[in-house]
C-alpha cells in the first residue's frame, strides 16, 4: 500500500531542492503493504501449526508479526503490541535499536471520529535529536490565517504544553506532502500530540520518525556549530572569534534546522570580536522563508549586541546572500510569526568567518621615525619650542604600518599637520621583534590616554612584560643591558609574564577597562619579549590611544572613563565641547556610556553653557517595558527648565542634561527633541556639569552627537558674602541674556549679616516679578556655623529656617529674634527670567559691646549663655543680702 511513498522518498532526497532535507528511510525493494509488511498473507503464523501459512510476510530486517490481533501485518520489532492501536504509546530510541537494529519507524495513528487524541512520546539516545516526517492529514483542524483550529498535529517538548500556541503545529482537512514536512526537536526527550477538538467522520496521519545523529556529516543532523547557547533563552546563541578558528568552525541556523521551524520566535545570535581589526563574514547558504510573509518572518543584522542598535540589514526573500561588518558586536535576529501551510520553508543556515581586515573608513595614523636626534627629542619631552621638532618628525617619516595599523618603532604624533588624536596599535603589524617600542608624542598641552585591549606574554619571571611609561624612552639593546634617555618621572603600568588578556570574557562581555592617562605628554609603550616567534603561542599586545588637550577640552579625571573639568579661572573663557564618538579607546565598552563637563566658575564669575545642536536620541529599554524608540522619553520643556519624562530609569535612555553642584538637573533632553526648541541656555552662578548619557554604547553604534558652547562670565552676582555693617542693600543686577526661547538662570546666592553687638534686625524684601515659590525664593536662616571646604571657600551652614519670600509676596518686613546677631539670607532661582529683588536690612543696636571673634553663635546657645549669666547675678544679690542680714543681727 505505501510502497511508492517509501520508494518516491529516496529520490525525493536528491531532486527536491537541497535547502529541505531528511533523514532516508527504506527497507526492501520489492513491493509491499508498509514500511514493515511485505504481504499480507503466505508466511507461517507466529507457534506455527499445519496449515497456518496464512499470515503476513514481514521484511528480513527490523520487522515482526503482529500476531493474533493482526495477522495480516507486520509492525517494527519492539513496538509490535501496538499494531491494532497506535495511541498513547512510548517509542524508545535505545530500545528499538535493541530489538530491530534501527532507529527509525512509521507512525500510524489509529482512524476516529473527533473529539478524541493521541500522544507518542519520543525518547532519543544521547548524541539524538528527534525527528518527525509528515506525509498525509486526513481530517486534522483547519487553519484560520494565524493558527490551527479544530485540531492539529504538535511537535513540543518532553512536557507537553497543548494549549500553547507557540508550538509547531501542522492542521489540515486532506493533505499530502511530498516533500514531507520536516520536524526536529533538539531538547532531548519529545511528544507529538495528536489532537482532534470538533466532530469528524474520520481522523488521521501518516509519518516516519527517526532519532537522527547530531553528527550526522550529510547535514541532516545539523546542530549549530562553535557557539553557545545563552544560558536561560530559548534559542540565543553567542559566537566568538577565539571559537571560530578554521574553516567551517562556525555555522548558525534557525531552530529545528533543516526542518520547519517553530512559530512565533524571536532568535538572536550574537558574533563577538576580540579584536579591533577583526569583521565578521557571514554566508547564507540556505534561507527559504514563506513567500509574502516579511512582516513576520525575516532576518535583521544589527551594528551591536542591543535590539535597539542600528539595522546595517533585513532579509526576508533572499536564496542566499553575504553579509560582511566590522566588530566588536553584531547581533542576528530570526523572527518567526505563526505557521503558514503549506509547510514548504525551513528557515535559514550560515557560515561564519571571522577575518582580519582594516577599516577602509579609518584614515591611518602618521608614523614617524623611532629615533629622532636627541634635539628634538628634548622639545618634544619638556614642551618647549617645537618647530625645530616638528620639522624633524616630517623629514624622517619612516613605515611601522601594516594596513593602517601602528606598529613596533612607530612614533605616533598627536600634532601638527597630519597629525592623529587616536588610534590603534598592534605589535603583530610589523615583522618580529624581541624588544618593542611605539612611541607617542602630544602637544604641550596634552595628557595621553592607553588603553590595552589584548596581549600575550608567554616567559616566565617577567622576561616578557609590557610598561607603559611617562615620558620619552629610548632603549638600546646590548644583550641584557638596556639604555634610557630622557628617564621619566614614573611606570604608570607594567605587566609581568607569563599573563593572557582577552578583551571579553567566556560569556563575551568586555572585560573592565585596562587604562592609564599620562600627567604629561608623552608616553612610550615597552614590549620586551621572547627572541623567536611561534604562530601559536606569538607574544603580542593591541590596545588604543588617545590625545586630550586639557586647555581646550579640561582636565582629564584619571579615575573615569570619560570626565573632566573646566576650571574658570585657568580654562578658555570661551570653548566647546562635542560627544566622543571618535575616540578608539572605547571600542571595548559595550554598556551605558556616561561622559561629563564639569563647569567650576571662580567666586567672581558665573558659567553659561549652551547647547546648539543635537542629533536624534534612543532607548534602550529592558524587555517588558515601553517599547523600544526615542518614544520611550520625551523632552517637556517650562519656566523651570527642560525636564526629561520616562516610564523607566533614566539610564535607560539617551539624554543630555545640566546638573547642578548638588544634583538638580537644572535642564534634561531626551526622545526626538525639537531642533527648533535650541538652543537650551543655562547660566549659574555655582558649579554645573552637562552629562553626555548613551544609553546602550557601541564602538560600531557611537551614540548620539551633539555640540554645546561654554563661555564664563565675569560677575560677583552669587557666591558667598558676608556684611558687618548694621543697615545695608543687596539688590539683583542685569546680566544680557540670549533672548532665545529656552534660556534659564540658576543662582543659588548665600549672604551672611553678622554682628559684634547685639541687636535686633529688621530685613526687608521687595521685588517687582509676579513668580511662584519655585521659579525663585529667598529664604532667612540662623547661623549654624561654617560647613565642608566648596570651590567658593568655606560654606557658611544655614540653620533652621526662619522665614520664605516668595516674587509674588511684592514687599515684606521680616523682624527677628531678639540677639538674634548672625542670619544667613538664601536665594535659589531657575527661571527663564534673571531674578529681581532687593533686600534691605537695619539693626537696633541695644547696648555697646566689644565682642570680637567669630559670629554669634546660635539663638538657642545664646540663650543658655544669658541664662547663666542671670543666674549668677541673682546668686550675688542673695548672698549680699544674707551678709547684711547677719551684720544686722
Amino acid at each position: 500500500m505505501h510502497h511508492a511513498i517509501v520508494l518516491l522518498l529516496a529520490a525525493l532526497c536528491t531532486a527536491v531542492s537541497s535547502q529541505i532535507a531528511w533523514t532516508p528511510i527504506f527497507l526492501d525493494a520489492s513491493s509491499q503493504v508498509d514500511l514493515w509488511t511485505q504481504s499480507s498473507s503466505g508466511c507461517a503464523c507466529p507457534g506455527g501449526g499445519a496449515g497456518a501459512e496464512e499470515c503476513a510476510c514481514c521484511v528480513r530486517d527490523g520487522a515482526c508479526p503482529c500476531g493474533d490481533d493482526a495477522p495480516g501485518r507486520c509492525a517494527q520489532c519492539g513496538l509490535e503490541q501496538y499494531c491494532s492501536n497506535m495511541c498513547n504509546i512510548t517509542i524508545d530510541s535505545r530500545v528499538l535499536k535493541s530489538k530491530s537494529g534501527k532507529t527509525f519507524g512509521q507512525i500510524k495513528s489509529p482512524s476516529f471520529e473527533g473529539p478524541g487524541a493521541c500522544s507518542y512520546f519520543l525518547q532519543p539516545d544521547a548524541g539524538q535529536r528527534v525527528e518527525i516526517q509528515l506525509y498525509r492529514l486526513v481530517s486534522v483542524g483547519q487553519f484560520n490565517g494565524s493558527s490551527c483550529v479544530g485540531g492539529w498535529l504538535q511537535l513540543s517538548g518532553a512536557v507537553r504544553n497543548v494549549d500553547s500556541v507557540a508550538e509547531t503545529r501542522l492542521c489540515g482537512e486532506n493533505e499530502r506532502y511530498t516533500p514531507p514536512v520536516v520536524l526536529f526537536a533538539d531538547h532531548g526527550a519529545s511528544t507529538l500530540d495528536f489532537r482532534i477538538t470538533e466532530k469528524t467522520v474520520r481522523s488521521q496521519f501518516l509519518a516516519f520518525f527517526s532519532f537522527t545523529s547530531l553528527s550526522n556529516t550529510q547535514g541532516v543532523g545539523f546542530h549549530p556549530r562553535g557557539g553557545s547557547r545563552i544560558p536561560h533563552t530559548d534559542c540565543d546563541w553567542l559566537y566568538q572569534d577565539i571559537s571560530c578558528r578554521g574553516a567551517g568552525a562556525c555555522v548558525v541556523a534557525s531552530p529545528g534546522y533543516p526542518g520547519l521551524y517553530p512559530p512565533h520566535r524571536r532568535c538572536r545570535y550574537l558574533f563577538a570580536t576580540n579584536s579591533v581589526h577583526t569583521r565578521v563574514r557571514i554566508i547564507f547558504s540556505s534561507i527559504l522563508l514563506p513567500q509574502d510573509h516579511c512582516a513576520s518572518d525575516y532576518l535583521t543584522l544589527r551594528a551591536g549586541s542591543s535590539p535597539s542598535a542600528p539595522l546595517l540589514a533585513s532579509i526576508c526573500s533572499e536564496k542566499s546572500a553575504t553579509l560582511e561588518y566590522p566588530g566588536p558586536n553584531l547581533l542576528l535576529e530570526f523572527n518567526s510569526g505563526p505557521l503558514i501551510p503549506p509547510y514548504n520553508y525551513n528557515g535559514f543556515i550560515a557560515k561564519l568567518e571571522f577575518i582580519e581586515r582594516q577599516e577602509s573608513s579609518e584614515a591611518p595614523p602618521t608614523v614617524v621615525a623611532a629615533s629622532p636626534p636627541l634635539a628634538a627629542l628634548t622639545h618634544l619631552t619638556h614642551h618647549a619650542d617645537r618647530s625645530s621638532a616638528d620639522n624633524t618628525v616630517i623629514t624622517n617619516e619612516i613605515s611601522h604600518t601594516k594596513n593602517g595599523r601602528v606598529g613596533c618603532g612607530a612614533s605616533v604624533r598627536g600634532f601638527g599637520p597630519g597629525g592623529v588624536r587616536s588610534g590603534h596599535f598592534d605589535t603583530r603589524a610589523t615583522p618580529w621583534r624581541t624588544q618593542c617600542t611605539i612611541h607617542l608624542f602630544g602637544s604641550p598641552t596634552d595628557v595621553v590616554q592607553v588603553s590595552l585591549f589584548n596581549y600575550n606574554l608567554r616567559l616566565q619571571s617577567c622576561r616578557s612584560h609590557i610598561e607603559i611609561l611617562e615620558g620619552y624612552y629610548e632603549f638600546i639593546g646590548r644583550g641584557e643591558k638596556v639604555s634610557r634617555s630622557e628617564r621619566g618621572d614614573r611606570a604608570l603600568l607594567r605587566v609581568c609574564g607569563p599573563f593572557i588578556r582577552e578583551a571579553r570574557d567566556p560569556s563575551g562581555r568586555f572585560l573592565i577597562r585596562q587604562a592609564v592617562t599620562s600627567k604629561g605628554a608623552n608616553i612610550t609603550i615597552l614590549i620586551r619579549r621572547a627572541s623567536t616567534q611561534s604562530v601559536d603561542e606569538e607574544e603580542f599586545v593591541d590596545g588604543a590611544f588617545a590625545f586630550h588637550d586639557e586647555q581646550h577640552e579640561g582636565t582629564m579625571s584619571p579615575d573615569a572613563t570619560c570626565a573632566t573639568t573646566h576650571y574658570g579661572l585657568s580654562a578658555l573663557r570661551h570653548g566647546g565641547v562635542s560627544a566622543p564618538s571618535h575616540h578608539h579607546i572605547y571600542w571595548n565598552i559595550e554598556e551605558r556610556l556616561l561622559c561629563t563637563h564639569l563647569f567650576m566658575p571662580a567666586i567672581n564669575q558665573s558659567v553659561t553653557i549652551e547647547i546648539q545642536r543635537l542629533d536624534r536620541m534612543w532607548s534602550a529599554e529592558p524587555p517588558g517595558t515601553a517599547p523600544v524608540g526615542s518614544m520611550g522619553c520625551r523632552t517637556a520643556c517650562g519656566d523651570a527648565g527642560c525636564e526629561c519624562r520616562a516610564g523607566t530609569p533614566l539610564h535607560y535612555h539617551d539624554h543630555i542634561a545640566l546638573v547642578a553642584s548638588d544634583g538638580t538637573h537644572l535642564s534634561c533632553l531626551c526622545g526626538d527633541f525639537q531642533a527648533a526648541w535650541l538652543p537650551v541656555v543655562v547660566r549659574s552662578w555655582s558649579g554645573l556639569r552637562l552629562e553626555y548619557s548613551v544609553a546602550h554604547y557601541t564602538y560600531a553604534s557611537r551614540g548620539f552627537d551633539y555640540a554645546a558652547a561654554y563661555s564664563f562670565n565675569d560677575d560677583a552676582m552669587c557666591g558667598q558674602r558676608t556684611y558687618t555693617t548694621h543697615s545695608g542693600e543687596i539688590s539683583s543686577r542685569n546680566v544680557s541674556v540670549t533672548g532665545t526661547l529656552n534660556e534659564f538662570f540658576y543662582q543659588q546666592c548665600t549672604w551672611v549679616l553678622d554682628s559684634n553687638v547685639e541687636r535686633q534686625l529688621f530685613i526687608d524684601i521687595s521685588s517687582e516679578q509676579d513668580k511662584s515659590c519655585g521659579s525663585w525664593n529667598i529664604t532667612l536662616h540662623e547661623w549654624s556655623g561654617l560647613g565642608v571646604q566648596s570651590s567658593e571657600g568655606l560654606a557658611a551652614t544655614a540653620g533652621e529656617l526662619l522665614y520664605t519670600f516668595c516674587a509674588r509676596h511684592k514687599n515684606h518686613t521680616y523682624t527677628l529674634p531678639w540677639r538674634l546677631n548672625t542670619v544667613v539670607i538664601r536665594l535659589v532661582a531657575l527661571s527663564r527670567q534673571q531674578p529681581l529683588y532687593v533686600i534691605r536690612w537695619r539693626s537696633q543696636v541695644v547696648r555697646a559691646n566689644t565682642r570680637l571673634g567669630p559670629p554669634t553663635p546660635a539663638p538657642a546657645a545664646a540663650a543658655v549663655a544669658s541664662t547663666r549669666r542671670f543666674s549668677l547675678s541673682c546668686l550675688s544679690v542673695l548672698l549680699l543680702l544674707r551678709i547684711l542680714l547677719k551684720f544686722i543681727a
